[in-house]
């Protein structure tokens, strides 16, 4: 591991990039244990102090985790903390919404695209038995919102799996928790859940017919009534 000795103001910071940069080099891997303290001062030029704080703030974003007893290794996969202020951010600030919704709209599109190409048949059959039962429940009466929504994540979660993408599932599903009470102001409409199935009918046509050509399309009308909840809330 090259290290240079630091000079700057910004000591913290410069360590901190620094152990982030040999990361990304790979100098150290993913599950890797990173040197220890005084092997960091002493290639660093920088006191206890400094190297302990930017550690504390890379195990806090999830870079990295300290295992008792053993030391401190690369973290080997994503770390909700990365995620969860991001998240709490967009509950806390309404305004926002514009800007998920448009990352919403370009995410689902991404999502769609990649599982155009890697479902096969068990996976349209899966979620076509997803939304059979879902309809069927609705003709025989039922109208309880919370199970309908539950269907509704179930539908989106199955779709991010079948990217094979374990960076979109990861990131997919911190997204899908900011939605649970927009799906169900949806659902509660006027024709909410036949519209919902219907609307997921349609994407899983696409799928099926591998119609790339309107997935932005499907995905615009199927996040409309989500949208206009989301400004009217």
């Amino acid at each position: 591991m090259e290290l240079e000795k630091i000079s700057t103001e910004s000591v913290v910071t410069e360590v901190l990039n620094r152990i982030t940069d040999s990361i990304l080099r790979g100098d150290i891997k993913p599950g890797e244990r990173i040197p220890a303290e005084m092997e960091l001062m002493e290639k660093l030029g920088v006191g206890r102090n400094s190297i302990r704080e930017a550690i504390k703030m890379l195990v806090a974003m999830g870079v990295l985790e300290v295992r008792r007893g053993s030391g401190t290794y690369v973290a080997t996969q994503m770390n909700s903390s990365i995620i969860n202020p991001l998240v709490f951010s967009l509950i806390i600030e309404p305004k926002a919404g514009d800007e998920l919704y448009e990352f919403r709209k370009l995410f689902d599109t991404m999502v769609m695209l990649l599982a155009i190409d890697r479902v096969g048949k068990e996976d349209v059959a899966q979620l076509r038995g997803l939304l059979r039962e879902a309809m069927e429940r609705f003709e025989k009466g039922e109208r309880d919102v919370e199970f309908f929504a539950a269907q509704d994540i179930r539908f989106h979660k199955e779709l991010l799996e079948m990217t094979r993408n374990h960076l979109f599932m990861r990131v997919g599903s911190f997204i899908m928790a900011l939605f649970p009470q927009y799906i169900r102001k949806s659902l509660s409409q006027p024709n909410g859940i036949p519209r919902s199935i219907k609307n997921h009918m349609e994407i899983v046509d696409l799928i099926e017919n591998q119609d790339k050509g309107r997935v932005y399309e499907v995905i615009e009308n199927s996040l409309a009534e989500w949208k206009q909840n989301w400004e009217n809330s």
